[in-house]
């Protein structure tokens, strides 16, 4: 994975402001019925929307950034959550081997707790009904360190009786995702566990709504107060106002992803 740089996140900003002042010029310019003699006045507008949006996506950024590589520097001393998951359920692949298919059909680490496509995948072939509830309860357990992961469940087709582990842990899971800030992804044959995140704290929000309003609120008064035109920049300006503090408070809620 490319490694984000600080002055990507001044490009980004920057492209994306331009891009959306220069909409916001000619969208002025058709608004008036194509009189180009308020053009100073349509590149004003453009401008500040520019600029406003350029303020608020690197603020955001910004702050995602530091927080992100907050975490990256706290987590780079842990063990990998790839070693970390196979050491747990080394059990389970000490009770597999007494299964009556493990000489044909054996379940190991190695072979069934994965990374695939970056993603923990832990696959429940070749599991009886009892090892495979073992590891849905402690994949539960390890909430706090995991992150994404993909449980292949199989449809049970080949089963006499049916489909049996595919709905044990279908089931078992919808009864925490929502406690545990899961959200449960169904597909043919797995199911993936995805972190929603943990909502700040008050203090973690203050933080970010600080951070996030001076300069938010700030650009869009002054958006604002040129859109309102002559006459109206008194009430401009208290719209934009009203929203950069709105907006502020919105962005500063996201939850972090693991």
């Amino acid at each position: 994975m490319t490694e984000l740089r600080v002055r990507d996140l001044f490009s980004l900003s920057t492209v994306l402001g331009l891009m959306i002042g220069t909409m916001s010029f000619f969208m002025h310019i058709f608004a008036n019925g194509m009189d180009v003699s308020n053009i100073d006045q349509s590149l004003r507008i453009g401008g500040m929307v520019g600029i406003s949006t350029t303020v608020v996506i690197l603020s955001y950024t910004s702050v995602r950034y530091v927080e992100r590589n907050r975490r990256l520097l706290e987590s780079s001393v842990e063990i990998d959550p790839l070693d970390r998951l196979q050491m747990l359920l080394h059990p389970i692949e000490e009770a597999a081997t007494t299964l009556p298919w493990a000489d044909e059909s054996p379940w190991t680490i190695s072979s069934h707790v994965r990374r695939d496509r970056g993603v923990l995948t832990v696959d429940l072939h070749d599991l009886d009904l009892k090892q495979s509830k073992a590891i849905i309860e402690l994949i539960i357990q390890s909430r706090d360190w995991l992150g994404r992961i993909r449980i292949i469940t199989g449809r049970g087709l080949n089963s006499k009786a049916g489909p049996k582990i595919r709905p044990m842990a279908i089931e078992r899971l919808r009864q925490i995702t929502g406690e545990l800030n899961w959200e449960l992804l169904l597909k043919k044959g797995s199911v993936t566990l995805r972190p929603i995140g943990d909502a700040p704290t008050v203090k973690k929000w203050l933080l970010r709504f600080i951070f996030l309003g001076g300069p938010i609120t700030v650009a869009f008064a002054f958006a604002f107060r040129d859109l309102a035109g002559e006459g109206a920049h008194s009430q401009g300006m208290q719209v934009g106002i009203a929203l950069g503090i709105l907006l502020s408070g919105l962005l500063a809620s996201y939850r972090e992803r693991q």
